[in-house]
């Protein structure tokens, strides 16, 4: 994902998220609120193309995008918007350093199990309702233009014929950072 297609994503999250004074600043206009209820209450990505909001982002996206979309690519798309409606906080933390970091406790704040599972995860569905578990668990804080790539990367090789190296998939990315976040104290 380009620094183009991220700043069209953060622009949305923004107008989701941030005050009305804010986005003034910013030159952004505020998504109407019905956008992220609506989005917050879809089950699976079919819903989440259907909804405002989605669309919205959509068409915040370039023409040579858009125009050239297939299913996979809608599914991506839906994805991300399925998932940053659920990240409230723009944080200094990509998704696997915040869920490998110590909580109040000893313990990482997303379990080693749950993460391993959405690393292990099948169908796009099933990756949007345990991002949406582990964004819980994280407070809804997670740094949104990694999240976005993230989710595109993993729909990259998701829809690929052939495998990524190992060091260059989203998969061992996640997992050196969970653990490298994990081991400090």
């Amino acid at each position: 994902m380009d620094s183009t297609l991220q700043h069209s994503v953060l622009r949305w999250w923004q107008s989701m998220y941030l005050s009305p004074n804010e986005l003034y600043k910013k030159g952004i206009t505020p998504a109407p609120n019905a956008q992220k209820a609506q989005l917050k209450r879809c089950r699976d990505l079919d819903a989440v193309m259907l909804t405002p909001g989605f669309r919205a982002l959509w068409q915040s996206l370039p023409s040579p995008i858009t125009e050239h979309a297939t299913s996979s690519d809608m599914e991506c798309w839906a994805a991300i918007a399925g998932a940053l409606v659920h990240v409230k906080h723009d944080s200094a933390h990509n998704l696997a350093t915040a869920a490998g970091s110590k909580a109040q406790s000893d313990k990482s704040r997303v379990s080693e199990l749950r993460f391993a599972q959405l690393q292990d995860t099948k169908t796009p569905d099933e990756f949007l309702r345990r991002l949406r578990r582990i964004l819980h668990q994280l407070d809804h804080s997670v740094l949104v233009s990694s999240l976005a790539k993230d989710i595109y990367q993993w729909f990259e090789e998701h829809s690929q014929f052939y495998p990524r190296q190992a060091d260059k998939r989203i998969t061992v990315q996640w997992a050196m950072d969970y653990y490298r976040a994990a081991g400090t104290k």
